[in-house]
């Protein structure tokens, strides 16, 4: 009985429409921070406060779904344990946290992957810090990679999207975001077995890294090579074979480039900052014209034709020369950059493949050869 009430005090009346609805709660924990997304109606009324160790967030005149109720309980590194009560109108969301973090909330209109709006909290670690800031001695730093005397070759390998970003989702409902990351994971392994290489994953979680950043995961690093992994995905059920691609600053050489381009590039949709255009960001610009991009194209083509190579021993080829497209994940100064298209998400029998855990061992080991065979 006792349980009884206290659920009716937290639900409210679920049919009141004078309510606003919160639909849905999801969490996802990075490195630097834990989001909270909370799909809500529009013109929502909150607040959000940090206390000692805690979070309090405030939504006036709302009410609780029970599939949403579940949800809310989630633990991590940073959020300790989840209280929710109900004064009058307002439902208070307490979160018991590991320490005091920097809080960041914003609101998000639906678009054609999101039909409700949402509600975004960040909680950031105070000194964040894989990446350093864009001092001047930092900048200098990035503008002389060629210089960092290293035997150690640097692959940096990124699992395409994370987090709220999943990716292509297949026929039978796997998520692009998923089957990259094990591929990741694997052609990780692989290379930190090889003497005289180390592999640097871009995100090690389900968990989304800003398409700019990691540029500067790559920069940072002093990566001699950037793959980034995905899988593609069309309305035709038979499109299949595995692809690769280079940067082309004028943009795709085919229409389907183009079309993945937009798909690739647009980030804002998935619960992120705005940050599809590359122009808007200064620090990149300068450096991409401040050096000579043309033996970086070069050696991208080399790499993504040595990759083709071994991708077409176990399995179709959509395209068997690397084509181009104006990705912002691949505007890596100096770097030879590629993104590997691994198989058509969207294809029923691809997708199997893909979700097969031999099967992505077998095409982490074509890049993996690819990689050894480009620096034959």
């Amino acid at each position: 009985m006792h349980l009884f009430v206290l659920f009716s005090l937290l639900l409210g009346n679920v049919y009141a429409d004078n309510k606003t609805t919160l639909f849905d709660f999801r969490f996802w924990t990075s490195p630097e921070r834990t989001r909270i997304v909370i799909d809500i109606e529009p013109n929502v009324r909150f607040s959000i406060n940090g206390q000692k160790n805690q979070v309090v967030l405030k939504i006036k005149n709302a009410k609780l779904l029970n599939r949403t109720y579940k949800k809310l309980f989630y633990q991590d590194q940073r959020i300790r344990k989840t209280r929710i009560k109900r004064d009058k109108n307002t439902l208070i969301f307490t979160f018991k946290t590991a320490k005091n973090y920097h809080i960041k909330s914003y609101t998000l209109k639906p678009n054609n992957r999101y039909r409700h709006h949402r509600l975004v909290v960040d909680l950031m670690d105070k000194k964040p810090a894989t990446i350093k800031p864009r001092t001047k001695s930092n900048k200098q730093a990035i503008k002389q990679p060629s210089k960092v005397k290293n035997i150690t070759k640097i692959i940096l390998i990124d699992a395409g999207h994370g987090g709220e970003d999943s990716g292509a989702v297949g026929y039978r409902h796997s998520k692009e975001k998923h089957i990259t990351l094990k591929i990741a994971k694997k052609l990780a392994k692989e290379i930190n077995r090889t003497r005289g290489m180390k592999a640097i994953l871009t995100r090690r979680g389900d968990y989304y890294v800003g398409l700019t950043k990691r540029i500067r995961i790559a920069q940072a690093s002093h990566a001699s090579l950037f793959i980034s992994i995905h899988a593609d995905s069309v309305k035709r059920t038979g499109a299949r074979g595995a692809s690769v691609y280079t940067l082309s600053e004028r943009g795709g050489s085919t229409k389907f480039a183009r079309d993945l381009e937009k798909s690739q590039n647009t980030v804002d949709q998935f619960g992120i900052i705005k940050e599809a255009l590359i122009k808007e960001d200064q620090y990149l610009n300068k450096i991409l014209w401040g050096f000579s991009r043309k033996d970086r194209d070069i050696q991208s083509q080399k790499l993504g034709f040595k990759i083709l190579k071994y991708m077409s021993r176990i399995g179709h080829l959509h395209k068997k020369t690397p084509q181009k497209a104006n990705f912002v994940v691949l505007k890596t100064p100096l770097i030879p950059s590629v993104l590997v298209e691994t198989a058509f998400i969207s294809n029923p029998e691809e997708e199997k493949r893909l979700n097969n855990s031999k099967e992505q061992d077998k095409i982490a080991n074509a890049i993996y050869q690819g990689i050894l065979d480009y620096y034959k």
